[in-house]
């Protein structure tokens, strides 16, 4: 899977939008992802499968004056990050009224946070799609 070849300028794209969301509420991976526009010399296709990834690579390596602990999976779970326990995402969520179900997980209906389409157009950025299917080829399919 390629990897964009300016990760840091990418990498400042998701922080930007990690900085935006507001206290007692959370983005998935793949909702920050859906966000950027795909760069350049990236192939859609190969974007559409990749960026989730991409974001969770930005998180890890994001510093801890970022507040990584807004970002979470599709399932509405914590996924680990290096150096911090699943424990602590969850004391920092909590401490923001943010609250997990008997599983483990947590509302996206209640919580997830959808900057608005004036904040994306400002910053660049694309209007949350309609629906999460990948982008369809030009070629036709033989069988």
């Amino acid at each position: 899977m390629g990897n964009p070849k300016k990760p840091s300028a990418y990498y400042t794209r998701i922080y930007e939008i990690v900085q935006a969301i507001p206290q007692g509420k959370v983005m998935t991976y793949g909702g920050i992802a859906a966000l950027i526009p795909p760069p350049a010399e990236v192939d859609r296709a190969t974007y559409f499968r990749a960026r989730a990834r991409w974001v969770g690579y930005a998180m890890a390596a994001c510093g801890d004056d970022l507040p990584w602990h807004r970002v979470i999976n599709a399932q509405g779970r914590i996924s680990e990050r290096s150096g911090h326990g699943p424990h602590l995402q969850r004391i920092l969520l909590g401490q923001e009224g943010v609250v997990f179900d008997q599983q483990g997980r947590i509302d996206l209906k209640t919580y997830r946070w959808q900057p608005t389409i004036d904040w994306l157009l400002a910053h660049g950025l694309l209007p949350p799609p309609t629906d999460e299917s990948p982008p369809k080829s030009s070629q036709s399919r033989l069988f």
